[in-house]
């Protein structure tokens, strides 16, 4: 078995876990670690592995949500690996495993002892420019961007190819249904289980009565045409492109899941509550 250690930068917390699970994988249990190129400059392994290119079983992601987002928008396909996480960032709410655990949970890993939980992933592209952009977990948001950031920008909104409605606001965005309790919530979304197959479209800021949040079965396609201002497609708060007049954004359901690893169960509603 070859894991993947995946840290968060610049984080001192996050490089001393990476260390004791490098050396205690390796020593202990007998795995081949190898450590992720990223931070190689930063933490010291002799096993140097390109997330993304290399082959690897597994992945041991320690941050927040944030370094769990990048690591899935560079594996981009490669997304049949169990992945396990560490809460060792700011916001946390997809992780599962404490730092004072790792090492017990990392047996228990090895061992068999675990669930998988699947996430559904939604799949952006421009259409008219044939630009794919990587698949989100949490969300796509179309929002004003440059000379447009603090005005009002006008979208058109389909479903399939049938029109939604028209928006005039801060943007619109698609939402998963882990996304739907982070920026899809906080602009007056609906909270999705988890285990539901759908997505929700969040108008942000509408001056329409009628722009109002609508969840979808996850089958249907999103467009997203930019009438007037300038804009910006925005990949799980990660990743951005900009977007002009004409531009149209297309979501889909991607066909492969996140396999995230769960040493018990995981409540949605529990972790809204802390």
């Amino acid at each position: 078995m070859r894991i993947a250690v995946v840290v968060r930068r610049d984080c001192e917390k996050c490089g001393i876990i990476a260390k004791n699970v490098l050396e205690y994988g390796r020593s202990e249990l007998g795995i081949d670690m190898c450590i992720d190129i990223e931070v190689a400059d930063q933490i010291q392994w002799s096993n140097i592995c390109r997330v993304g290119y290399d082959h690897i079983d597994a992945a041991i992601v320690i941050g927040g949500d944030g370094t769990l987002f990048r690591f899935l928008h560079r594996i981009g396909d490669q997304c049949n690996i169990p992945i396990f996480t560490v809460k060792a960032g700011r916001r946390s709410f997809l992780m599962e495993v404490a730092p004072e655990d790792v090492l017990k949970r990392l047996r228990d890993f090895v061992d068999g002892r675990y669930m998988v939980e699947e996430y559904i992933r939604i799949r952006p592209r421009i259409r008219n420019r044939n630009l794919a952009l990587p698949p989100a977990i949490n969300d796509v948001v179309v929002a004003g961007w440059g000379s447009s950031k603090f005005k009002v920008i006008n979208l058109d909104v389909y479903v399939d190819e049938e029109k939604l409605y028209s928006v005039a606001g801060d943007g619109v965005i698609i939402a998963t249904p882990v996304g739907s309790t982070a920026y899809a919530l906080s602009a007056g979304g609906p909270v999705l289980d988890h285990s539901l197959n759908c997505l929700v479209i969040v108008p942000v800021a509408p001056i329409q009565f009628n722009a109002r949040p609508v969840v979808i079965p996850s089958e249907k396609r999103v467009s997203i045409r930019v009438v007037d201002g300038e804009a910006a497609a925005v990949v799980d708060g990660q990743v951005a492109e900009n977007l002009f007049p004409g531009d149209v954004v297309e979501v889909v359901r991607e066909s492969c899941t996140v396999k995230l690893v769960r040493f018990e169960r995981f409540s949605t509603y529990a972790r809204l509550s802390k």
